[in-house]
C-alpha cells in the first residue's frame, strides 16, 4: 500500500463552511442536493401523474431519458467550463435545470414530460459534475476530503428527501407543484452561482462541442436503458453488448481528441487514473446490484409494508454518508485502507445477501446494508481524490468533472446487468415468492464478481501510485 506522509496537514472542518469557501460550499450542495432529489422525486409522483395525463407506458423512459441527459451534461461540461469559466458554466447549468423543471411541471402529457426530463438531466448533470470540478479546481488539496464528504451528505440526505418531497405532493394530487417548488429552488441556486462563484480568468468564449463522442455515450446509456422495454434475454444482451462498443469508441475517440471531455488517461488501466476511475466504475455497478430489488423483495418475500422497505434501503445510504465524515480526513496509509476495506465489506455484504435474501431474518438483511453501506462510505471519496491527485494539473478540474460521467455509466450498466441476470433466473413483474427468491439470491451471487474485480484492481492502482509519489519526490 502507499505509505505518504500522514502528517500532511488535513485542515478542518470550519476551513471549508465559512468565508469564501463557506459560500463555495453552500452554492456546491445546494446544486448537488437539488440534482439528487430529482433524480429521486419521480419515485413518488410518476404514479399520480400518470393517473392525471395518462402515459404508463413512458414510466420507465422518465428515468432513462434524465439518465441520458445527465450523461450529456456531466460529460460536456468541460467545454463549457475551459471556454467560458465556472460561474458561467454553473449558471447556465442552473437555467437549463430549471427549465426542464418547469417545462416537466406544465406537460400535458408523459411524452413532454419525459422529454423535459433529458432537459432536466443535462442542467444537473452539468451541475453536478461542475460541483467535483470545482472542488479539484478550487479546494486545497488538503481540504478536498471534507468537501467531498459534504457532497456526500447532501446525496445520502436526498436518498430520504427524494422520496418523501414527491410523496408530500402526490398525497394531494399535485405532482406538478413538485417540480414547480424543485424550479423555483433552482433559480434560489443559479442566483447564488452568479453571485459567489469566481469567474474564470482563462476562459476563451469559444465552445467545440463533441457531437460524435457525446452521442456515443448517450447512445450507450440510452441503448443500456432500453434493456428494460425488452423480455427477450437475447434481444438485451445484445443491446448490452452494443452499449459497451459504443462506449469503448467514445472513450477512445476521446483521448485521442484536441479537446478531450475526459482526461487523457480516463480508462486507461496502464494508468493510476485509469485504474481508479475502473475501480470507480465497478465500485458502482456493485451498488446498483446491492440496491435495485430491495424495496420489491422486501415487501414480496419478507412482507413487510413499503415504508419499512424504503427505510431499510435508506440506512444504506446514511451508512455511506456518516462513514464518508469519518474517513474524509485520512491521506496515505489510512485512505489506502479505507479503499481496501471498502471494497472487501461491499464484497463480504453482498455474500452476505446472497444467503439471507430468501430466508431472512429482515433486521439481519438491515444490517447487510449497513455492512455495503459502510464499504462505499470507505471508498467513495478516496477513490475520487486519488483520480484528482493522479491527474496532471492541467487535468485536475476535468478529472474532478469526470466523476459523475462515470457514475451514471455505471448505474445503468449495472442496472442493465441486474436486470439480465434478474431475468435469466426467472424474474418476472408477478413472479411467485418461490422464483423470486432464488432470482434474488442469483442477482446477489453474480454482483459478487464485481468488487472481487475491484481488488484486483486496487492492486494495480496502488503500484501505479507508489511510481507517481516516487516521481514526486
Amino acid at each position: 500500500m502507499d505509505k505518504s506522509a500522514e502528517s500532511e496537514d488535513t485542515g478542518r472542518w470550519a476551513d471549508i463552511l465559512q468565508g469564501q469557501l463557506g459560500m463555495y460550499t453552500l452554492a456546491l450542495n445546494l446544486g448537488t442536493a437539488l440534482f439528487a432529489i430529482s433524480t429521486f422525486v419521480v419515485i413518488a409522483i410518476m404514479p399520480t401523474a400518470a393517473v392525471d395525463i395518462g402515459g404508463l407506458r413512458f414510466y420507465a423512459w422518465t428515468f432513462a431519458l434524465f439518465s441520458v441527459g445527465s450523461v450529456m451534461g456531466a460529460a460536456g461540461t468541460g467545454p463549457v467550463r475551459e471556454a467560458h469559466g465556472h460561474q458561467k458554466t454553473f449558471v447556465g447549468a442552473g437555467l437549463i435545470f430549471v427549465a426542464g423543471l418547469l417545462g416537466a411541471g406544465s406537460a400535458p402529457n408523459m411524452e413532454t414530460v419525459v422529454a423535459w426530463r433529458l432537459i432536466q438531466g443535462i442542467g444537473g448533470g452539468a451541475i453536478a459534475a461542475q460541483g467535483y470540478a470545482m472542488i479539484a479546481d478550487i479546494y486545497p488539496a488538503n481540504l478536498r476530503g471534507r468537501a467531498l464528504s459534504i457532497l456526500s451528505t447532501a446525496w445520502g440526505t436526498a436518498t430520504v428527501l427524494g422520496p418523501a418531497f414527491g410523496g408530500a405532493f402526490a398525497e394531494f394530487g399535485n405532482w406538478r407543484g413538485a417540480f414547480y417548488t424543485l424550479g423555483g429552488l433552482g433559480l434560489v441556486f443559479t442566483y447564488l452561482a452568479w453571485r459567489v462563484i469566481p469567474k474564470s480568468e482563462a476562459s476563451h468564449g469559444k465552445v467545440r462541442f463533441p457531437i460524435t463522442r457525446l452521442a456515443l455515450l448517450a447512445g450507450s446509456v440510452l441503448g443500456i436503458s432500453a434493456t428494460t422495454q425488452f423480455n427477450d434475454n437475447w434481444a438485451r444482451a445484445i443491446l448490452i453488448v452494443g452499449s459497451i462498443f459504443g462506449a469503448i469508441i467514445a472513450f477512445r475517440r476521446d483521448a485521442k481528441a484536441e479537446q478531450s471531455l475526459f482526461p487523457r488517461q480516463a480508462v486507461n488501466l496502464g494508468t493510476e487514473m485509469g485504474a481508479t476511475f475502473w475501480v470507480m466504475m465497478l465500485s458502482t455497478v456493485t451498488m446498483v446490484f446491492i440496491n435495485l430489488y430491495i424495496t420489491l423483495y422486501l415487501q414480496k418475500l419478507h412482507y413487510v409494508t413499503p415504508l419499512v422497505a424504503a427505510y431499510i434501503h435508506v440506512i444504506n445510504s446514511m451508512a455511506w454518508s456518516s462513514v464518508a465524515f469519518v474517513v474524509a480526513s485520512w491521506r496515505g496509509r489510512k485512505e489506502s485502507v479505507a479503499i481496501v476495506a471498502g471494497m472487501s465489506l461491499l464484497l463480504l455484504g453482498l455474500i452476505g445477501l446472497a444467503l439471507l435474501v430468501e430466508s431472512g431474518p429482515v433486521w439481519a438483511i438491515a444490517a447487510m446494508f449497513v455492512v455495503t453501506g459502510t464499504g462505499m462510505g470507505f471508498i467513495n471519496n478516496p477513490l475520487i481524490q486519488r483520480a484528482i491527485a493522479a491527474a496532471p494539473q492541467a487535468e485536475k478540474a476535468r478529472a474532478g468533472a469526470s466523476v459523475q460521467t462515470i457514475r451514471t455509466v455505471g448505474y445503468s450498466f449495472g442496472a442493465a446487468l441486474a436486470g439480465l441476470v434478474a431475468a435469466t433466473a426467472g424474474f418476472t413483474d408477478d413472479a411467485a415468492p418461490e422464483i423470486l427468491g432464488p432470482a434474488m439470491r442469483w442477482v446477489y451471487m453474480t454482483g459478487t464478481i464485481f468488487p472481487v474485480l475491484a481488488l484486483v484492481l486496487v492492486m494495480l492502482m496502488f503500484a501505479h501510485g507508489r511510481r507517481r509519489l516516487a516521481a514526486e519526490t
